[in-house]
């Protein structure tokens, strides 16, 4: 990989963003289309469908807070 701060190969168990986006994504699509399903069939059971953006936007936060974290360094 030019410009990778690997040497030879990917380390095992990383995922990076090229092999989470597409993770990310089917899920999105999943929970977007059982989502609108659960709307439009099920109207008793659409707080399921908050519950399930609710999910979302604390995960979004967690990998944020994650990915934007400084580790030991000097804060000075």
């Amino acid at each position: 990989m030019p410009g990778s701060p690997y040497l030879d190969e990917r380390p095992p168990g990383l995922l990076t963003w090229p092999l989470l986006m597409p993770i990310l994504l089917g899920i999105f699509l999943t929970e977007c289309i059982v989502g609108g399903w659960i709307w439009t069939s099920f109207p008793d059971y659409r707080w399921l469908v908050y519950l399930i953006l609710g999910a979302d936007l604390l995960t979004l936060i967690v990998i944020y807070v994650l990915t934007t974290r400084v580790k030991g360094e000097n804060l000075e």
